[in-house]
Formats: C-alpha cells, sequence, structure tokens
C-alpha cells in the first residue's frame, strides 16, 4: 500500500505521529510538505520528504501564494504521485496541492481530505468565509473519504455545508505507542499540594496563559506551572515578558520521547483552550494532550460545554471549570482524597481509548483506499 502524505507542516509532531501510524498499517509512505522553520526538513520518522519550503502560522495571505506557486509547478514531483494507491491531503491547503498533483500527473489515484481542525474564518459569514466553503464544497466533491479526529467537526460544519459528503473516517488524536512502551501503574498514594499543572503542546491561548500566570502569582505555595511545547508568536512575546517566575516556567519543545517524563512529574493535564481569533470552533477539538495525559494517568483541567469536557464526563473522570480563570478557587479547594479519586478515575480509562492498536493502524489504512 502506497501513500503519498501531502503536508502543512514538515515539522508539526502530529504530522509525524501520523506518518508513524501508517506505517504501523502497513503503509508505504512518501511525504510532500511545507514547514514552519527556517532549516530545511529532509526526512519525517525517517521518511524522506520533499521539503517545498517555509510557510508561517497565521499569515494565510503567504501560506496562499505558497500553495498557488507550488501547485502550478505540480509535475515536478509527479513521481511520488503516480505511484500512489490513495493521497491523503492534511488541511484544506494542502488538498487543493494533492488535487493539482494528480491533474499534473494525469492519474484517478483517490483522493483523502484529512481534516484535523476547523478555522473560524471557515465559520465566517463574509465573502471570505464564504469562499473558503465553497473551496471545502469544491474538495469534498473530489474526495472518497474525510478523516476527522472530532465528531464535532462533521456535526458542527460539514454536514451544513450542503453537499454530498464522502465517507467520514473518525481518527482521534490518539497516541502511537513507541515498542514496548507500557501504561504507567498507580501505587493508589495520596499526594499533596504543591499541585504540578503542565501545560503541553501547541501553545496558543493568551487567556490560559493569563490565567495560569494569575494563579502562580496568586498561589505561590499550592501550584507549580510547566509549559513545554510549540508556543504561537503572541505566546512567546508573554513568556519572554513574564517568565520565569519560580513556580512557572517554560521548558521549551519537546519529543515524543520526553512524553513519559513530562507526565510523570504533573499532577494535572491543562487542556483549556479558549481564544478569540478561534471562536466556537475551538470548542469542538479533542486535543492530544488528553490523549497523552490520560495515558499517564494525569487528570484533564477543560472546559464545560466543549468536546474535551464530554469525553471526559463520558468516562467520568477530569475537573470541569465554566471558564479557564475558575482555575484559583479549583486548585484553592482540591483536597488529596478529592485529587486521588479523580486520579483512579482516569487509571480506569481503558488504554484502548487513548492510544492507537496496530489492528485499528491498519484499519485506518484500509478505510482510506475504501
Amino acid at each position: 500500500m502506497n501513500i503519498t502524505y501531502f503536508v502543512h507542516d514538515l515539522t508539526d509532531p502530529a504530522v509525524a505521529r501520523r506518518v508513524l501510524l501508517l506505517q504501523r498499517g502497513g503503509a508505504e509512505v512518501s511525504l510532500v510538505g511545507f514547514r514552519r522553520s527556517s532549516e530545511p526538513v529532509p526526512d519525517v520518522a525517517g521518511v524522506s520528504a520533499i521539503d517545498l519550503g517555509p510557510t508561517y502560522d497565521g499569515r494565510l495571505y503567504h501560506r496562499s501564494l505558497s500553495v498557488l506557486r507550488h501547485s502550478i509547478a505540480a509535475r515536478r514531483w509527479k513521481e511520488v504521485v503516480v505511484k500512489a494507491n490513495v493521497l491523503l491531503a492534511r488541511n484544506l491547503e494542502m488538498v487543493l496541492m494533492a488535487l493539482a498533483a494528480r491533474a499534473a500527473a494525469r492519474i484517478d489515484v483517490p483522493l483523502v481530505y484529512e481534516c484535523l481542525d476547523i478555522h473560524a474564518l471557515q465559520k465566517d459569514r463574509g465573502p471570505v468565509g464564504q469562499s473558503i466553503r465553497a473551496l471545502d464544497r469544491y474538495v469534498l466533491r473530489r474526495s472518497k473519504a474525510l478523516v476527522i479526529s472530532s465528531l464535532s467537526f462533521l456535526r458542527h460544519y460539514f454536514s451544513q455545508l450542503n453537499v454530498k459528503l464522502p465517507r467520514a473516517i473518525l481518527a482521534e488524536n490518539k497516541r502511537v505507542l513507541t515498542d514496548h512502551e507500557e501504561r504507567p501503574q498507580e501505587t493508589g498514594e495520596l499526594r499533596q499540594p504543591p499541585w504540578t499543572i503542565g501545560w503541553f503542546g501547541n501553545l496558543r491561548c493568551s487567556r490560559s496563559f493569563e490565567a495560569l500566570l494569575e494563579l502562580a502569582h496568586q498561589h505561590p505555595s499550592l501550584v507549580n506551572i510547566i509549559l513545554r511545547g510549540r508556543p504561537t508568536e503572541e505566546i512567546q512575546t508573554m513568556i519572554a515578558r513574564h517568565l520565569p517566575v519560580h513556580n512557572m516556567q517554560y521548558y521549551g519543545p519537546y519529543s515524543q520521547t520526553d512524553l513519559r517524563q513530562m507526565y510523570s512529574s504533573c499532577d494535572l493535564t491543562w487542556g483549556i483552550e479558549r481564544y478569540p481569533q478561534r471562536g466556537e470552533t475551538v470548542n469542538w477539538v479533542l486535543p492530544n494532550r488528553l490523549y497523552e495525559g490520560g495515558y499517564y494517568n494525569s487528570p484533564t483541567i477543560a472546559l464545560s460545554g466543549t468536546e474535551t469536557g464530554d469525553w471526559l464526563m463520558a468516562r467520568k473522570t477530569g475537573f470541569l471549570l465554566l471558564t479557564a480563570y475558575g482555575v484559583g478557587p479549583f486548585i484553592r479547594n482540591l483536597t488529596p482524597e478529592q485529587y486521588r479519586s479523580v486520579r483512579c478515575s482516569t487509571e480506569a480509562i481503558p488504554t484502548t481509548d487513548l492510544v492507537w492498536t496496530v489492528d485499528e493502524c491498519c484499519r485506518f489504512v484500509e478505510q482510506l483506499v475504501g
């Protein structure tokens, strides 16, 4: 099985996880994509990549020009398209590139649209939003399948586009385990404050940063806060301006091999994202940290009324707040006994809800080609 994978960012750890999943499912993978780094990316997870150059987070105009320019020159990577059994494209811009590559190669290989996030502009009622939705309809008519990481994307967006949808494949952002990795077993010990909160992954929510910073200042003896991952420019500015403080620090990016140490050193996983530029669409996401924290038995703090909150409620675990700023009263009132109870319920989450089994990887690859 040969899959050519078009990606928006070769440096995104989620891309490496997807490549590993496809390989575990028995696929041979070819990679074509942009990067969000100054240095070229020769390979991802051991797979050679066709590096199309840098693009920049949030700069939609620049990204659109880059996609258009490389789409015109799509015949240059004809060889990775003609050998494919399926073209898998991550996000709308890359599906357009995959369509251009397929047309340049003059073949009818199946196309799969992978949508793991809904941008606020896709719901905008103005001309920009209308244009994006028209592009989505154009792409969906030409796709054999639609991969989503949350059913909310289907309910709240794709089902409202007034277009016949292709097969929908749910692929949650669960972990892809490395060889011989086993889930930690709890000792049942009664933990005491200070409580350590870990905010890991793509750090994009300024309200979360503000709420955690306020918490660190107000309760220096009750909490330690650890940030690791890939901050946006806005969060980078806030980190440079306010950190470190003695009980809140940013430790830079991380790799998958760091996850066990990161989550094992935390009592709680910060699972809240609430930033105005995303609008309501941020409520629909099931982030990587939900599954990573669950795998390492670190209870997640989330918001009620979100897809993450509903996921936790269905498994009778987690701590749900009404707003990010409610974390102060929550921490003040959290007892060791309450914490142990929720940690035990986190440990009780079935491991198959948190990780991809080999059988699931194989089934996913089979679904891609129908």
